[in-house]
């Protein structure tokens, strides 16, 4: 049964990093650690965080090229969060592992949930006032690029995802982005930030690797194949649909993963 858990939580990882620029985490994390008795063990949830950011290398990699070829990426005005994001995901790796399952479980489960309700709130964040594609970024920008960028490169260690959500309501309401152009963006950036957090959790805890190595290569083939798909069909929608899709997708798994987890305490 465990296996079937796997396979859903891969898919459901892959259509979020496609459709949204979402990390792997955001779908992968809650159900292995709710769902699968092997991860309910004192690091279970910092294992789970590795395979999801194992999985979001290939995902983010081939949503990049998708968005490629249609030209939604921006680095001119996504490169000092590039910058920033690369230089802090490591510290955020290793202050997970030293802040423990309990923690690490309850905050993964109430992103995933509330990301859900922001979709279903706003489904397109794009401004009105769009930048140009390469226009140079202002000094607030860079200020704004600056801040994000450290904060989003900590939380992309700490929680295992690479930051994609974030990175996507910096980019639209912030940079002025259009949203699949800060999609794009955004999975080019994942790239090399889930490499960067998936070799630093593994190199901290190498049980991960001994342990889970054929879930980590299960999830890593499905979740790659599911986000090339869905990030051909969001190239291809509007910006609404992708949100709404999204916001439901995350908000009802979220939800019931929370009620899942804490049922105990619930009854009590």
């Amino acid at each position: 049964m465990e296996w079937l858990w796997y396979i859903i939580a891969s898919l459901g990882a892959g259509i979020g990093t496609g459709l949204a620029g979402l990390s792997a985490a955001t779908v992968m994390v809650p159900i292995l650690i709710v769902l699968c008795p092997s991860f309910h063990g004192e690091t279970g949830a910092y294992q789970a965080t590795a395979i999801a950011l194992a999985s979001d290398i290939l995902g983010s990699a081939v949503t990049t090229y998708t968005y490629a070829k249609n030209k939604n990426i921006d680095l001119k005005r996504g490169w000092i969060m590039l910058v920033c994001i690369l230089t802090m995901c490591t510290a955020g790796s290793y202050a997970a592992f030293l802040a423990g399952n309990v923690v690490l479980c309850s905050f993964t489960l109430f992103l995933t949930f509330f990301i859900g309700i922001r979709f279903h709130v706003k489904p397109d964040t794009s401004r009105k006032e769009q930048a140009e594609k390469g226009e140079r970024l202002d000094w607030k920008g860079v200020l704004i690029s600056l801040f994000c960028g450290i904060t989003i490169g900590f939380g992309t260690g700490f929680v295992g995802t690479g930051g994609g959500m974030m990175m996507l309501v910096v980019f639209t309401a912030f940079l002025g982005m259009e949203l699949k152009t800060a999609v794009g963006t955004s999975t080019f950036i994942m790239t090399f930030t889930a490499l960067i957090a998936s070799v630093s959790h593994i190199l901290i805890h190498p049980a991960i690797l001994l342990e889970k190595w054929d879930v980590m290569l299960l999830c890593i083939v499905i979740a790659t194949a599911a986000s090339l798909l869905s990030a051909r069909f969001a190239n291809r929608v509007s910006n609404r649909t992708v949100g709404l899709v999204t916001g439901a997708v995350l908000t009802l798994l979220g939800g019931s993963m929370l009620l899942l987890y804490f049922w105990p305490q619930i009854s009590a």
